[in-house]
């Protein structure tokens, strides 16, 4: 009963952060870039917190890549959040290194669902194509993230982890870069960065608590 009750007081307490960094976006969006980010990494840094405190029912592999997964959003949230032009590449990278990881953490494939890949790379490859003229020195990076992000959103339906979580957070996870995509090399999409931080902080969240179910239910 404590268990689930502290559990519920930290899923509480990552809404209560992830709305007030939206909060901030939406009414204070001149704050300055270090106090953004700061704001914009608490509920990653919560959901780390998260993983600490399920150290024991997790296998040393899992503990290991998932904070790795977490840190490197982290570092990817905070280089977006003080890009000024230049951040861009490194953020991009700090995102495909946590994906790899999320990849690791998803070993071995139960099934492979031949289904279930031909409709991500549909839709990446829609959305590849609407924004490929303006990439330019971009392209090999832009290629390589939307390449990872679309393993890691199909081996949620793979991993022998599988569950609603995880598929959920595979799912918004492309959604949310989907946008972020489009909104910075197709067109300007009105409150685009309220709907990336929701859907992100959602991905994120349901990847985690997917993580910690499976795990449980392992045990």
């Amino acid at each position: 009963m404590g268990t689930n009750n502290n559990n519920k007081n930290m899923n509480i307490l990552f809404l209560i952060l992830s709305s007030v960094y939206i909060t901030l976006l939406l009414f204070i969006p001149s704050l300055t870039q270090p106090i953004m980010a700061l704001f914009k990494t608490l509920p990653i840094g919560l959901l780390v917190v998260m993983v600490l405190k399920a150290r024991r029912q997790l296998q040393n592999r899992i503990f290991i890549t998932l904070l790795f997964a977490l840190s490197f959003s982290a570092l990817g949230d905070v280089l977006l959040a003080l890009d000024t032009g230049q951040l861009f590449i490194g953020g991009l990278a700090a995102f495909f290194v946590s994906h790899a990881f999320y990849i690791i953490t998803m070993l071995p494939i139960k099934n492979w669902r031949l289904d279930v890949v031909l409709l991500y790379l549909f839709l990446a490859i829609i959305v590849f194509c609407l924004f490929y003229p303006n990439l330019n020195d971009l392209l090999i990076p832009v290629l390589f993230y939307m390449l990872v992000l679309t393993i890691m959103a199909s081996l949620t339906w793979m991993t022998d982890k599988s569950n609603g979580f995880l598929v959920l957070g595979g799912a918004v996870f492309v959604i949310s870069d989907s946008i972020l995509g489009l909104n910075r090399f197709y067109l300007e999409i009105a409150h685009a960065d309220i709907a990336i931080m929701c859907s992100y902080y959602l991905a994120q969240f349901c990847l985690v608590t997917g993580f910690l179910q499976a795990t449980s239910k392992h045990k």
